[in-house]
């Protein structure tokens, strides 16, 4: 997971609140299917080629153009390609003019889907390049301080002087942070380690 493509997740409020909403509805119909990570896929590529074509993202976007023709746009070019699942949802998207919500969408059925699996995605940000090894043990050690499987991708930026920067969601740890967050979990487990140990001693001492 060292090298997840990552996706835009700057939205507006409104998309943000709405991305969740429609999102919270796709993952419980894929529950229901069983399908959640097929349709997360094929999200994924859909929104990846609406992005990537702006004729067709303007037309979806636009409030110019019904949502009956808005339908027939979208079983055309995704019909077939996709699950009808899918194109039904789009179809539910068009109808309320939120294709404007189609990024913030797979931005939001991403990080439901990483809630509902136990696992949380960080970006490792380095002033030169890392190797894989090294990449490995941070996400090792991350993994045990949060108490979650976590997918850590890496990217370079030449302006952070020495170090290294982690983004776990909203929240930015350094270098230092990480390995201090690792010692105070350290403690604290032997901190209850020790406290049942002695519970257990002076049980058996009665």
């Amino acid at each position: 997971m060292d090298q997840d493509v990552k996706h835009a997740t700057v939205f507006d409020s409104d998309q943000h609140q709405l991305g969740k909403v429609y999102a919270q509805a796709l993952l419980g119909f894929g529950q229901q299917k069983q399908a959640v990570d097929s349709l997360i896929g094929e999200l994924d590529a859909v929104v990846d080629s609406v992005e990537s074509t702006p004729q067709l993202k303007l037309a979806l976007e636009s409030p110019r153009i019904s949502g009956a023709e808005k339908d027939r746009l979208v079983q055309k070019i995704f019909g077939g390609k996709v699950s009808q699942d899918l194109v039904n949802f789009l179809k539910i998207v068009g109808s309320k003019d939120r294709f404007d919500c189609l990024a913030a969408i797979r931005s939001a059925a991403h990080r439901l889907h990483d809630e509902m699996a136990g696992r949380v995605q960080a970006t490792l940000t380095t002033a030169h390049q890392v190797d894989d090894s090294v990449r490995q043990k941070l996400q090792s050690k991350l993994s045990a301080v949060l108490g979650k499987q976590v997918g850590l991708s890496a990217k370079v930026d030449g302006t952070i002087i020495g170090g290294m920067v982690v983004r776990v969601g909203d929240t930015v740890y350094d270098g230092s942070v990480v390995n201090q967050l690792g010692r105070v979990r350290a403690k604290a487990v032997k901190r209850t380690t020790d406290a049942i140990r002695q519970s257990i001693e002076n049980f058996m001492a009665d």
